[in-house]
């Protein structure tokens, strides 16, 4: 008897403590491993968000998602969320609730993004949500547009394109049957009758002649000549760009020289101008003086031959007696 109370206890107290550690995993699984404190966000569309939902801080996760409630808001149903997040935790006021998914097949969670201001929300307040985007969604709708763009623009063109195709293969075919093919035909036959074939051998043969008769001209002697020919017309242009260079600056100083001149043309104007009652009284006054001279020129060249008798006659005895300077007599000639 004693020995059965023995099992029973060590089978009970096993069972207490498979019970204990069975609600310690499930405290846990949700979340709720310390205190917490209550903090808000809203989202016009919570799939795959229940109660439970892992709430993360950059990656960490910091807490569940505890009550989900609908909030009718200016005509529109949104989903207000109470998040328990880890008591003290710090959340800047600018942080951003997303709601993100690790793959395609992953269960969804609420990851706080980090702000970067120094003001942390109280406990109590709301953090700023933004909606994941539906990828499903989005393909569903791609799908739909290019299922209605299939339908209403690419099919008909593609109809209207294979008419166009047939009734352009069936004109080409009429064409080639109706036209070119008796066109060829006919132009096979005209050259058949004609002597065309000889007359273009006849020409190839020219043709040949004349590009030997062109390669003897263009012998390698010919290519020298031509070749200093044009040395010496490249000299010559520089020659004769130097020619013209000397020629416009000839042409400048000319220009110069006409301008110079021009100034001294204006200067003698201004100057006659100026002193033209000046001019006219000298001009006066010379021809009254030419007057006078010319009445009295025969007396006055009488007196100047005269003067000039003497101031010769006065050289010939200074040469002949030089003491006449000193002695101021006369030397008496000899009278034969």
């Amino acid at each position: 008897m004693k020995r059965d109370n023995i099992n029973y206890l060590v089978v009970g107290s096993f069972v207490i403590l498979i019970l204990f550690s069975f609600f310690v995993f499930l405290y846990q699984i949700m979340g709720s491993n310390g205190p917490t404190e209550k903090y808000f966000v809203t989202y016009n569309n919570v799939s795959g968000i229940k109660y439970g939902t892992p709430v993360a801080f950059e990656g960490y996760q910091v807490g569940q998602v505890e009550i989900i409630e609908p909030v009718r808001e200016e005509g529109k149903t949104n989903y207000r969320l109470t998040l328990s997040i880890e008591k003290e935790w710090p959340i800047p006021v600018d942080s951003i609730a997303k709601i993100v998914a690790s793959g395609l097949l992953a269960a969804v969670t609420i990851d706080i993004a980090e702000g970067s201001s120094n003001v942390l929300l109280k406990p109590g307040t709301k953090i700023t949500g933004k909606e994941a985007a539906n990828i499903f969604a989005t393909v569903n709708e791609v799908a739909s547009d290019l299922r209605d763009l299939s339908q209403s623009s690419i099919k008909p063109l593609l109809d209207n394109l294979n008419k166009q195709v047939v009734s352009v293969s069936t004109e080409l075919t009429d064409i080639t049957k109706n036209t070119i093919k008796p066109l060829l035909e006919n132009f096979s036959k005209q050259v058949e009758q004609t002597d065309m074939v000889n007359k273009v051998d006849t020409l190839i043969s020219n043709l040949n002649q004349t590009s030997e008769d062109l390669q003897k001209v263009f012998n390698s002697q010919n290519q020298k000549n031509l070749t200093t020919f044009l040395n010496n017309m490249s000299n010559a242009s520089t020659g004769m760009n130097e020619l013209v260079v000397n020629i416009d600056n000839t042409r400048k100083s000319m220009d110069l020289l006409l301008s110079n001149i021009d100034n001294v043309i204006g200067d003698v104007n201004y100057m006659l101008e100026d002193n033209d009652g000046k001019m006219s009284h000298s001009l006066t006054d010379l021809q009254k003086t030419l007057s006078v001279m010319s009445t009295h020129i025969d007396a006055i060249t009488h007196h100047l031959e005269g003067s000039s008798r003497n101031i010769h006659e006065f050289t010939r005895q200074i040469k002949e007696n030089p003491g006449l300077l000193i002695r101021g007599s006369a030397q008496v000639e000899e009278v034969e």
